[in-house]
């Protein structure tokens, strides 16, 4: 926001508490209130490769990372199978732990400001502070810090989305909102356990170990939590397909994850020569808009939107005993074709991954 919109707004109508608000935001950048992500977790999440690179920058970007990149760890990352594009989003998110919600200071990118400690807010706070240009995402963040003093309702949905709120501040307004009720809920509430991001890095370190029970634990938690995230719910497909071999239960849990805005996601080959004799190992990520693969050293990636997909079917021929599936893209008159087997050389699982792509498409 400029500093002639600020000060546009001051002289306005706009509350002074508002004002001072809208300006920390500003000037500080968005609220941290998540703990930073370790190297460990990092390193695991990445050989684990159950999440695409682009939810793994979206979750570094939110919560940044809590080690300052130097060569060596560039180098690790990068043996893990990181993307360059993800090395990048490490480089200029460090945020050192520390930081407390609720107000008080807490720290952005290494910049320390204040966040005024204040009432919960009222559906006009939040609507003005989106109109005021406030991004929705640092608006989701006051509101996990102080609450809202209102019940969520279908008019105050559509009017806050009127004014850019995204579905995930709206999610964070309906959890706050239910917990206006608990009359006996102090006003700052320590937490009893690991949070929902806590919880899938536990899950993640587990599933890179090979718990698998362990791991779907915590991810059945975190589902509990939050049942309106899909990150849980992708990994959980992970855990339940390659770790209990169970296809109905992982089928289940891939819908939900791709019904929420997330991805399901595949342990596959993919076959370079034309019949499997050359290929590489990664995973194959389905969206509602669109696939992913990305091998697990990194170095193979594969993307096309929905409408850029010709034909997605499992096939007739190549890599036939292993249950092959290719997806086609491009138009008529130029098209490219990519085979990819499912890692358990299951018909169920190639075709679940068919299914999941046709639904969305």
């Amino acid at each position: 926001m400029s500093r002639r919109i600020i000060q546009t707004l001051e002289g306005a109508w706009l509350p002074a508490a508002i004002f001072t608000l809208v300006t920390v935001v500003v000037a500080g950048g968005a609220l941290q209130v998540k703990k930073p992500i370790s190297k460990k977790g990092l390193l695991e999440a990445i050989r684990l490769n159950g999440l695409s690179t682009s939810e793994l920058i979206e979750r570094i970007r939110e919560r940044g990372v809590n080690f300052q990149m130097t060569d060596e760890d560039a180098r690790d990352l990068q043996q893990a199978g990181a993307r360059p594009e993800l090395i990048e989003a490490v480089k200029v998110n460090y945020r050192p732990e520390g930081g407390s919600p609720g107000g008080g200071s807490t720290r952005n990118n290494g910049a320390e400001f204040n966040v005024p400690a204040g009432a919960p807010l009222s559906q006009n706070e939040i609507v003005t502070l989106l109109q005021s240009g406030v991004d929705s995402a640092r608006v989701e963040k006051i509101v996990e810090a102080r609450g809202v003093d209102f019940t969520l309702t279908q008019q105050i949905t559509s009017r806050i989305k009127s004014a850019g709120g995204s579905s995930a501040l709206i999610g964070v307004i309906a959890e706050k909102s239910m917990s206006r009720s608990e009359a006996t809920r102090p006003a700052v509430r320590v937490p009893a356990g690991p949070d929902y991001d806590e919880l899938i890095d536990q899950a993640t370190s587990a599933l890179d170990a090979r718990n698998w029970a362990y791991g779907i634990t915590l991810l059945q938690r975190g589902i509990q939590m939050n049942p309106a995230k899909p990150t849980a719910y992708s990994l959980l497909e992970y855990a339940e397909l390659y770790g209990n071999r169970n296809i109905m239960t992982a089928s289940a849990a891939a819908r939900a994850a791709v019904d929420r805005g997330g991805r399901a996601v595949f342990r596959v080959y993919h076959d370079h020569d034309g019949n499997f004799n050359s290929y590489c190992t990664g995973s194959f990520f389905v969206s509602k808009a669109g696939v992913t693969f990305k091998a697990d050293n990194g170095a193979h990636t594969f993307e096309a939107g929905g409408p850029d997909i010709r034909e997605s079917k499992l096939n007739g021929f190549v890599g036939i005993k292993y249950n092959a599936f290719h997806v086609k893209v491009g138009d008529a008159s130029k098209s490219k074709n990519y085979n990819f087997a499912p890692a358990t050389a299951s018909k169920d699982e190639a075709n679940l991954i068919v299914g999941l792509m046709a639904g969305y498409r």
